[in-house]
């Protein structure tokens, strides 16, 4: 799988054009195996363009639209955040509408062998 590197974060190049609900997004996050997993708000936040709209994405291609965080929104167990890439707006919504999924993982140090 492509990715690109932001910021320490390795993140899919692109999502795979299917929108889920949270918990189908979240399966399919693990799905990818090797670390992947849906990103926090924060980190979500993180790749937001907010020069630019239509997507306001560092990440291209990017669809102007939302995106899911796996950040619980404290004041609905109902919801969860996640970011509308038009605009780059974060927005708390519900666990079962269904939107994209641009997963994340940690980035791996290069292991250096010795001479």
């Amino acid at each position: 799988m492509e990715a690109i590197i932001i910021d320490g974060l390795e993140w899919q190049a692109k999502d795979d054009g299917n929108r889920r609900s949270l918990r189908d997004s979240i399966i399919y996050a693990t799905t990818l195996g090797d670390g992947w997993r849906l990103p926090t708000i924060e980190e979500l936040i993180s790749i937001i363009d907010f020069t630019t709209h239509g997507p306001a994405c560092k990440i291209k291609p990017c669809r102007s639209s939302y995106y899911w965080s796996n950040s619980p929104y404290a004041n609905n167990s109902s919801t969860a955040w996640g970011v509308n890439f038009f605009n780059g707006y974060v927005y708390g919504n519900y666990k079962d509408f269904r939107y994209y999924a641009r997963c994340v993982r940690k980035l791996r140090a290069i292991q250096q062998g010795g001479c």
